[in-house]
């Protein structure tokens, strides 16, 4: 993947708050499919657990495609603030 101006900016958007909540709302609706329909459906459980894994722990899988971060907190601090209410 490369390191232009959108892809950081998704990439920081994502591990944002904004971000972090979408990862938990998709989660918990993927989650709800999975109850709700049964049957083949149950396999969209398995995204949905990761992505309310990812979001609460608060770690953005995606910034892996970039570069490789030896922890969480060296990947948060590479990442530049966006600020979404301008």
């Amino acid at each position: 993947m490369k390191k232009d101006k959108s892809t950081l900016a998704m990439i920081s958007f994502m591990s944002g708050p904004w971000g972090r909540g979408a990862r938990i709302v998709g989660g918990v609706a993927l989650w709800a499919i999975a109850i709700i329909d049964g049957g083949w459906a149950w396999l969209l459980a398995i995204p949905g657990t990761m992505m309310l894994t990812t979001g609460v722990m608060n770690y953005c899988p995606a910034g892996l495609m970039l570069e490789k971060p030896k922890d969480r907190t060296e990947f948060m601090a590479s990442l530049k603030p966006v600020n979404l209410l301008k």
